[in-house]
């Protein structure tokens, strides 16, 4: 059994140590490999956007030729003269209409650069004059197409001259059929700012990825979205569809949208840009698989090393492991050995290291260990001895409580009723100390006994003091330790009444809290009582023993009830209820107050609960 328990320590610590030395450079790895493609990502993203400026640039230089391109007619006056006259059907043309179109048809030559780019123009007259031209296919206009109403047309009049260009549209001003192109439109104007006619030209949207062809990038995505965000051109059409959410409302950024593996769409990152002069927006993405493809070496060598890592350190962990496990099964057998109760630690051998240090220390426990066991079964008997010894100390007050019965029954029957009365209350106060170790009283009792030692000194100083009791009905049942405000009424007698020349006048007052539930008890005295010094010093030195002794003739005899009682009175609310409760002192105007605060719970709750016996004092 013992042999396969030390297989399994063994076994144990043959796996940590591996744990120990491949984990390390797989966390490596994985960090290497993250921080290397955070930093591909970022350069991508740099060069991305370098490349875009240079392709929104060059689309924004096309346009502006465009943008010229509709300026032409007005070098052209031919042009402007056929466009004043009054409207003439085909039929009615002369020379001079004749000429004007077919100076309309060398406007189309007009600009060799972009002369590929346009399809065809259309000048729509205000005198109503519809006048067109197209590089191939039937230049017949289609009479059913009507522009007034469309939205470009209309944003042309608006303009008051200026370009306006759209997205792709279908072309339908030709009869023999549609065609995909952007509409880029001007109003002219005659020299008297009045408009002439709205002048269209037919632009193919093939530039763009001629544009996109010279950046030599075959890898990376093209996505180009007129000012609706509708597609103008898009190399990836799957891809572009995704990208019509991004970037909303700005003007510029990056973009990321995941992989799907359901529709077998891959994961693509970028930038995109808003040109101000188009406001077309325009995104440039690659694939983030093959961005980080050559980063994958990384991962791979942290695999290789990982693996080369974990056979070395498997031999080496092995031997550690029989190294290790010797001694430690030594003390493993010793701890069974403690555990009996036999305290004999083997002595530590082999050579000066951490095993050896380690066996010293738990043999030096052990033996301490095995002094302390000795120690404490000679403190048991000792604590027997004195537990047998306190129970015949409790015969003693018991027998004086019944002597002092007796003296009072003889002096009852003596008739000397003023002695009797002495020795009742006498009798009470030591029927309530010897409560003092392990029960608690109700209010009402202590209220009694309290009573009853007032009497005690009414008897012992006649016409010195007077006690005022107020304790509402409801707080009778509440428990008190015995004996606790027995201390304050003391402290009110003794420090109230020191040179006073008329009688002193005590309350004691009850005030039950039922939302806090907390019962207050108040002893009140109008004498010379405490100074607020003294007061102050008493709280700031967790109720310190006061070492100015009482003025008159009973004060040597009662400093030990001066504030070691009410340290004493504070100490038992604290450890039989704990915080907030306790003693506190208060001296307003000639009026010195004791304020006890502690649990507003009834005799019968108490009975129910856990009624520890309290400490007197520490």
């Amino acid at each position: 059994m013992r042999k396969w328990s030390n297989i399994r320590f063994q076994t144990k610590l043959f796996v940590v140590f591996i744990l120990l030395s491949s984990i390390p450079v797989l966390l490596i790895g994985t960090m290497a490999y993250r921080k290397s493609s955070m930093m591909l990502q970022a350069r991508n993203e740099q060069d991305l956007n370098v490349i875009l400026a240079q392709l929104n640039t060059s689309i924004e230089r096309q346009v502006r030729d465009f943008d010229r391109f509709t300026m032409i007619p007005y070098y052209l006056p031919d042009i402007f003269s056929f466009l004043n006259k009054p409207y003439l059907a085909k039929e009615q043309w002369g020379s001079a209409e004749i000429q004007a179109q077919r100076t309309m048809a060398r406007l189309m030559g007009a600009y060799p650069s972009i002369n590929s780019s346009i399809k065809g123009l259309m000048i729509y007259g205000m005198n109503g004059t519809v006048n067109g031209y197209r590089i191939s296919g039937n230049t017949v206009i289609n009479p059913k197409e009507k522009v007034a109403d469309e939205d470009w047309y209309q944003q042309a009049l608006a303009e008051r001259g200026g370009f306006v260009i759209t997205g792709v549209r279908e072309i339908n001003q030709f009869k023999d059929g549609s065609f995909p192109a952007l509409i880029g439109s001007r109003l002219l104007m005659d020299e008297n700012y009045q408009p002439l006619a709205v002048m269209a030209i037919f632009i193919s949207p093939d530039f763009i990825p001629k544009l996109a062809e010279t950046l030599e990038l075959p890898t990376v995505k093209v996505t180009v979205l007129d000012q609706n965000r509708n597609m103008i051109y898009a190399s990836d059409p799957a891809l572009a569809a995704r990208q019509l959410s991004i970037g909303t409302g700005e003007q510029r950024g990056s973009w990321e949208v995941s992989p799907s593996a359901g529709q077998g769409q891959e994961g693509y990152s970028g930038v995109f840009l808003e040109s101000v002069y188009l406001k077309w927006k325009v995104y440039l993405g690659v694939n983030r698989e093959q961005l980080l493809a050559g980063n994958r070496s990384i991962s791979y060598f942290t695999f290789l090393v990982a693996v080369g890592a974990v056979i070395c350190s498997a031999a080496v962990s092995w031997l550690l492991a029989r190294r290790l496990s010797r001694p430690i099964n030594r003390l493993i057998r010793s701890m069974r050995q403690v555990e009996q109760g036999n305290f004999k630690a083997p002595v530590p051998v082999g050579e000066d290291n951490e095993m050896r240090r380690l066996e010293s220390s738990y043999h030096r426990m052990v033996n301490r260990l095995d002094k302390l066991v000795q120690s404490i079964e000679e403190k048991e008997r000792q604590k027997r001895n004195a537990e047998l010894y306190a129970l015949r100390a409790r015969i003693q007050p018991h027998f004086l409580y019944n002597t002092l019965n007796s003296i009072r029954m003889l002096a009852i029957l003596q008739q000397s009723s003023h002695i009797a009365k002495l020795l009742q209350s006498l009798a009470k106060l030591l029927q309530a100390n010897m409560k003092l170790d392990s029960e608690l009283v109700t209010l009402d009792e202590e209220i009694r006994l309290l009573q009853d030692y007032a009497a005690l000194m009414d008897l012992r100083y006649t016409s010195v003091f007077t006690v005022d009791w107020n304790i509402p009905h409801e707080c009778l049942h509440v428990t008190i330790p015995p004996m606790l405000l027995q201390p304050l009424l003391e402290n009110a007698i003794f420090h109230g009444a020191r040179g006073l020349d008329r009688t002193l006048h005590i309350s004691v007052v009850a005030k039950p809290d039922e939302e806090s539930g907390t019962l207050c008890i108040e002893i009140t005295d109008d004498g010379a009582g405490f100074a607020g010094k003294e007061i102050l010093l008493w709280e700031e030195n967790a109720h310190e023993d006061n070492k100015e002794g009482r003025v008159g003739e009973e004060g040597a005899a009662h400093t030990s009830t001066d504030h070691n009682g009410l340290r004493n009175v504070h100490e038992r609310i604290l450890l039989r209820f704990g915080e907030p409760y306790g003693l506190s002192l208060q001296r307003t105007d000639s009026l010195t107050k004791a304020i006890v605060n502690i649990p507003l719970k009834s005799a019968a709750s108490e009975t129910r609960g856990n009624r520890d016996v309290e400490s007197v004092g520490r």
